[in-house]
């Protein structure tokens, strides 16, 4: 009778283990009820403890597998796909917060001798808790004329700038990096680029359709360029999908930007160009203060820019390829608008903004492009452990603030429009 006892324990415990390792993902139990795990678990009793773990590992791969497709919905009710879905999803977008922005790598570009932007772009990705590989930005009379290609109409300054850019997805390649974003040294970005990221993610993998997230792409894979900076973008005339974020209080209104392009003029009927963040592909884009790219991106980049030809800035050629203009082949990219990162130029005389082009004698204030709550304005606040920041602008927004206590703001959410 005891024997009897202890074995319908030991198969009380066994099922009980199994059943557990189901709930890996802290799916409700109520979920497990949807399973059928009876001829799972019959088929591991009595059998070795080797077994049982292939048995345990080969039922967890079909469950999965069906999680992440529509075949799913045909074995367990659909609220509770939904929920495993969303749950493995808000698992995957926490990457974001790990030290490269959920991509596998980050570089930035700058000359070496500009030790004022270095030191600057290097204080607040450490306020903003991430690091950055250098990638020495190039005096176009230290490259070799035989390295050029035949086609290059480029002024000896963005020559410079092409093969920095290059030379930073040469190294992402020859790493085999599967996504790194890629900075250039007057980069800027708001205090809650993490959350503003994290919606981004979600934007992205909803208009790509790629559920499959990663812990090494958050962002999904199914894409070539990521345009989170720039001073230009735009979605194609006929394109009908986007990403709205209505009432973002990181959205500088109209009249404090220095962007062009945008969303299409329907759209903006709908949600107020002033208010509203938009995600969507892209067809074109200008300016690289920040881009990511995939290994496969950073291919396609190298292949049309680095070996075919060279008859633009390298900024407009990467423009060319998302539109598939000027003979390119196109490619897939997206971006937000406004944009995420903007670039910084600090107070002083305009002479010393650009190391690509000569500015004038004039002095000009601290001034952040298209960010309200910008990290470098803000500095001296954040090193000093501040719960608050100051917004660049005064809106007058009921959803903006003038002043904001960024440890406890939360991002609004979007959603899909189609």
């Amino acid at each position: 009778m005891i024997t009897k006892r202890r074995h319908e324990k030991a198969q009380e415990v066994c099922s009980l283990r199994y059943a557990r390792y189901f709930t890996l993902f802290n799916v409700s139990s109520h979920f497990i009820d949807h399973l059928q795990l009876a001829p799972v678990l019959s088929m591991i009793r009595g059998k070795s403890r080797f077994t049982k773990y292939i048995v345990a590992a080969f039922a967890s791969y079909i469950i999965l597998t069906l999680l992440f497709s529509g075949t799913g919905e045909k074995y367990w009710k659909q609220d509770w796909v939904k929920i495993a879905r969303s749950t493995l999803e808000d698992r995957a977008l926490e990457h974001i917060q790990n030290e490269t922005l959920g991509f596998e790598h980050i570089y930035a570009i700058g000359l070496k001798e500009r030790t004022d932007k270095r030191d600057f772009l290097n204080l607040a990705a450490s306020i903003a808790g991430f690091r950055v590989e250098w990638v020495d930005g190039v005096h176009p009379e230290d490259m070799s004329e035989k390295a050029l290609l035949n086609d290059n109409l480029l002024a000896p300054s963005e020559i410079g700038c092409w093969r920095a850019h290059m030379n930073a997805l040469s190294n992402m390649v020859q790493n085999s990096y599967s996504t790194a974003l890629i900075l250039e040294d007057d980069a800027d970005w708001d205090v809650s680029i993490r959350q503003q990221l994290r919606e981004f993610a979600r934007g992205v993998r909803a208009l790509t359709r790629n559920a499959n997230t990663t812990k090494s792409a958050p962002y999904g894979t199914n894409w070539d360029i990521l345009w989170v900076g720039g001073c230009a973008s735009s979605a194609a005339p006929n394109e009908t999908q986007f990403y709205a974020i209505p009432n973002d209080p990181t959205v500088p209104s109209v009249d404090h930007r220095g962007t062009w392009g945008g969303p299409l003029d329907s759209w903006k009927e709908i949600y107020p160009e002033t208010s509203t963040r938009f995600i969507y592909r892209a067809d074109m884009g200008c300016c690289t203060y920040g881009y990511a790219v995939t290994k496969r991106g950073a291919e396609r980049i190298l292949a049309a820019l680095a070996v075919d030809r060279l008859v633009a800035a390298v900024d407009n050629s990467m423009a060319d390829m998302c539109g598939g203009k000027d003979g390119r082949s196109q490619i897939e990219c997206y971006a937000p608008f406004p944009n995420i990162i903007g670039t910084y130029k600090a107070a002083g005389l305009a002479s010393k903004d650009s190391d690509i082009r000569e500015g004038s004698d004039e002095w000009h204030e601290a001034q952040a492009w298209n960010l309200m709550y910008s990290t470098r304005l803000n500095i001296h606040r954040l090193v000093a452990g501040r719960d608050t920041v100051h917004a660049q602008y005064d809106e007058g927004f009921p959803w903006s603030r003038r002043v904001l206590d960024w440890k406890e703001f939360e991002y609004p959410r979007g959603y899909l429009v189609s």
